[in-house]
């Protein structure tokens, strides 16, 4: 008697009468190694024919899969440099372990000079051959199959495949049914078919229940603890003005966080309607910091560095005090790319505001956010920010890796409270979430927070108790 995945075999055969394994395996849905054993057993039965012959493929490496997925290196340079001259040790920075493999493919291919410690592109924009034909290999030519073997992103292969005509068609009989249908019924064709035994002891197929991601699940949990001690989440985009992310915060124009290195600039430049705000900010920044501050620098456009931005845009917006809020989101730093270190993370900000709101009041706060995410243990020790005055570091004890830092919180300069024209107190805090999930989920690679190993993201199990 016939299995359902045969008679599949048989119905695409009998529309064609010749096949490869191949073939049958991609028009029947079946695996090629499943199709490859039931063609033996139709051959058993009299029903086809085969022929075997070895047909040789290029596949590609582990190598190829990530440079298909992300591109090659020198590809990954040209958009770095954008057109631009850049510094060797700032892409060294950039590309991490790909940076020699980039330049010396670019220099092969002329897309770069190197002069004085600079890299100088001869191009704007740039994807290479090589890439184009890592998603087309069966198109490439002779002369790129053998550069993408050279580089070890493709490797040639032997796969066995079956030629498969079909003699003769099943009989009635043969053909075996596991279902009994109303029409089979009604028009007596039930009885012309043998039914397939049912074996009553064999499990179920089995389905797995899908699940969050645990990094999700934890930033949602840390979401749901700050609600629940009222905080109002507030969010803005990834694209910020210089303004809020720096100079509303008491950072001057010429602070090293503003440099290449550690933030990521984007082309064009914002606009701030409030000219009063702006002013403000201008005069305190040359009264404090003695230097001539300048609008064109204040308006230019970047990936925000920090949730802060998002606190400076709160302040900005007049708010009806008291107020409590919170952002959770990522920001965005040049860094390279390892273990311990990602060039976009996340960040928790809070902000209180109120009239009778002290710097006892922010430590007492801070310690119980902490407790409900189920750090018991907490020191404060006195910090420098330059927009919090007094400033504080807040370490936790985690059983495995001892005192941690977990934050940095203060209460805000007077010269942020006064250009925003709030006369209130007010306390801040940020910090950064990754590492403290790395330590709840018991990983000591920050990258699996990101994992797409679905084996692996369904054994993660996440608890605050």
């Amino acid at each position: 008697m016939l299995s359902e995945n045969e008679l599949k075999i048989l119905f695409f055969l009998k529309n064609v009468k010749k096949a490869n394994s191949v073939e049958i395996a991609k028009n029947t849905g079946l695996s090629e190694s499943s199709v490859l054993s039931l063609i033996e057993l139709l051959k058993e039965k009299g029903l086809v024919k085969t022929e075997v012959i070895y047909q040789k493929y290029y596949a590609l490496t582990e190598e190829g899969s990530r440079r298909k997925e992300k591109g090659l290196p020198e590809d990954i340079l040209i958009s770095i440099l954008n057109g631009k001259e850049k510094e060797l040790n700032e892409i060294k920075n950039l590309m991490g372990n790909d940076f020699n493999i980039a330049i010396s493919w670019a220099k092969k291919k002329g897309l770069i000079e190197i002069e004085g410690g600079k890299i100088i592109p001869k191009v704007k924009t740039y994807t290479s051959s090589e890439y184009y034909a890592l998603n087309n290999i069966d198109q490439a030519d002779k002369n790129t199959i053998q550069l993408l073997q050279r580089r070890g992103l493709i490797e040639e292969k032997e796969r066995k495949i079956v030629i498969v005509e079909l003699i003769r068609e099943p009989a009635e009989n043969e053909i075996g049914i596991s279902n009994l249908s109303r029409d089979l019924i009604v028009s007596g064709a039930w009885e012309k078919f043998k039914f397939r035994k049912y074996n009553v002891e064999a499990f179920p197929p089995y389905y797995t229940i899908s699940k969050k991601h645990y990094f999700k699940e934890f930033l949602e949990k840390v979401k749901d603890i700050m609600i629940n001690l009222g905080f109002k989440e507030i969010n803005t985009g990834y694209i910020e003005m210089e303004f809020y992310n720096f100079d509303l915060l008491f950072q001057p124009q010429d602070h090293p966080a503003r440099e290449i290195h550690d933030s990521f600039s984007v082309e064009g430049s914002g606009k701030i309607e409030d000219k009063e705000l702006l002013n403000n900010v201008k005069q305190i920044h040359e009264k404090f910091w003695k230097y001539k501050w300048r609008q064109d620098i204040t308006l230019r456009l970047m990936l925000r560095s920090q949730t802060t931005a998002t606190t400076a845009r709160v302040l900005a917006s007049k708010p009806k005090i008291p107020i409590k809020t919170f952002t959770l989101g990522k920001v965005f730093r040049p860094d390279a790319i390892d273990a311990t270190h990602l060039i976009e993370f996340h960040q928790l900000d809070g902000l209180i505001i109120d009239n009778n709101f002290t710097f006892r009041d922010l430590l007492g706060v801070l310690k119980e956010i902490f407790y409900r995410l189920g750090i018991k243990e907490i020191k404060f020790k006195p910090a420098y920010f330059p927009f919090t005055e007094p400033s504080v570091e807040v370490y936790g004890y985690l059983e495995k890796l001892g005192w941690v830092e977990m934050c940095g919180a203060g209460l805000l300069r007077p010269e942020i409270m006064s250009a925003v024209g709030i006369d209130s107190v007010a306390g801040a805090w940020g910090m950064g979430i990754e590492r403290l999930a790395m330590s709840f989920l018991n990983i000591n690679d920050i990258r699996l927070l990101y994992s797409t190993n679905i084996d692996y993201i369904r054994n993660v199990k996440i608890r605050i108790e």
